[in-house]
């Protein structure tokens, strides 16, 4: 942090500072003059009360004055404050006339401690506590820019030497306590400029952060649209080499070998149309909003399974359990079938042949959750954290060889935050893994 004891926050951040530091002075002379006055009435209060006179508290006839001097101007410094706060602009007129009321409220706390350092001894030098109090309290709560700084502490010194000598004559104990003001006003100088440091430091700190995060979105957000662009783009061309090969085969004079090669064309245009496929979904997921139905999920995911039960006849057996009545929850069903679609081919990707695959269904009064559970060969702990990730580093291929590019399980994540759910996910070498997937339940 840079200490700005006898510079100006920088220029370049410096008029939204003071639009910020006034508003923020304003509200601070509210408060402190609401709790001034309720301190005034109590003191007031206790007056009354015990009946206290001048036998029992000396200066008590000037403690009095001061406190009916404190009832009467506090409320106008709160009311103006309330006004100002509410109707507040940033231009250098108001901003000015703002700060004027924050300066002269602040001299008022100042004055009001000095004498209070004059009633408890005629020689304040000796009771320099309340006046101490006074400066520590403006230094701390207020931010004021250098030359304000200058002026409160010239204005304050100016103030001790007008009212000294109606106590103190002795033209040594009038250079004494004098000197005791300048020892204060100095601290108070440091302090107010410590704290206006401090303030300015975190505040053109926390506008480089906004801005680049502003920056940061606008890059995601054009990224986004470049990937969605060039991936749409890749498409024609994937498309004409595919056609190609299948005209290539259809030519009957052509060998094993080519048809070899043809066949490695097709899987490899197959893999990339795939791999454009989970970027435009990547990048239309990001830029888009989801059109959600209150949907049926017992009807929604017997569907899904049926329909992996008759394409994956034979390799694995997909079991479901459903909640035992119908449960609804605000989904687009194109999104949620890519989610369930992607946990299952996983499931099958990572168990043997025959082994169990065990979705369920399930509902609490707020949420529903769904379960993806197979028994195949798990994750290692050491990839958990990273299995989400966009183009995680925790990708593997299947047991039976099937290629993965690391963005089935980010798109999945994906989808689901944007329907307000979380996923977590479970796992145990050798044992199996668990996807759960929570959603906001609604009714039908």
């Amino acid at each position: 942090m840079r200490i700005l004891f006898f510079n100006r926050a920088d220029k370049s951040g410096r008029a939204a500072f003071r639009s910020y530091y006034v508003l923020q002075n304003l509200k601070t002379v509210q408060v402190v003059s609401l709790i001034y006055f309720i301190f005034c009435i109590l003191i007031r209060t206790v007056f009354y009360a015990y009946n206290l006179s001048d036998q029992t508290i000396h200066h008590i006839n000037e403690y009095d004055y001061a406190n009916w001097t404190a009832l009467i101007i506090v409320p106008f410094f709160y009311a103006a404050s309330f006004k100002f706060t509410r109707h507040f602009k940033s231009n250098p007129k108001f901003l000015k006339t703002a700060q004027a009321l924050v300066i002269l409220f602040s001299m008022f706390i100042i004055t009001c401690a000095m004498r209070a350092s004059f009633f408890s001894m005629h020689n304040p030098r000796n009771t320099l506590v309340m006046y101490m109090m006074g400066l520590i309290i403006v230094g701390v709560f207020y931010t004021f820019e250098y030359y304000e700084t200058i002026f409160v502490a010239l204005a304050t010194g100016i103030v001790f030497i007008i009212i000294l000598p109606f106590y103190q004559h002795s033209f040594s104990e009038l250079v004494l306590n004098n000197l005791a003001s300048l020892l204060l006003v100095t601290a108070f100088f440091c302090i107010s400029r410590y704290f206006f440091s401090y303030r300015a430091d975190n505040f053109f700190k926390l506008k480089a952060i906004e801005q680049k995060n502003v920056e940061i979105e606008n890059a995601s957000q054009l990224k986004n649209e470049i990937l969605g662009v060039v991936a749409h783009d890749l498409r024609n061309p994937l498309s004409i080499i595919k056609s190609a090969a299948a005209l290539m085969e259809m030519e009957e004079n052509t060998n094993q070998e080519n048809n070899d090669y043809l066949q490695m064309i097709n899987a490899s245009c197959d893999k990339a149309a795939a791999i454009i496929n989970d970027l435009l979904e990547t990048a239309e997921n990001e830029l888009n909003e989801f059109e959600l139905e209150n949907t049926d999920l017992d009807t929604f995911l017997s569907a899904i399974i049926d329909e992996w039960a008759k394409n994956k006849k034979g390799q694995v057996n997909i079991l479901y359990k459903n909640a035992g009545h119908p449960v609804y929850a605000g989904i687009n069903p194109e999104k949620m079938q890519r989610v369930m679609d992607n946990l299952i081919s996983n499931a099958i990707k990572f168990s043997g042949k025959n082994d169990n695959i065990e979705i369920s269904l399930s509902d609490t009064a707020n949420a529903i959750f769904i379960t993806v559970k197979d028994f195949g060969i798990g994750i290692p702990a050491e990839m958990l954290p990273y299995i989400f990730d966009r183009f995680s580093k925790a990708r593997r291929n299947g047991i039976r060889g099937e290629a993965s590019v690391g963005l089935g399980l980010s798109i999945v994540r994906q989808i689901v935050i944007k329907h307000g759910g979380e996923i977590e996910v479970s796992s145990n070498n050798d044992t199996g893994t668990s996807f759960a997937i929570s959603l906001p339940k609604t009714f039908a």
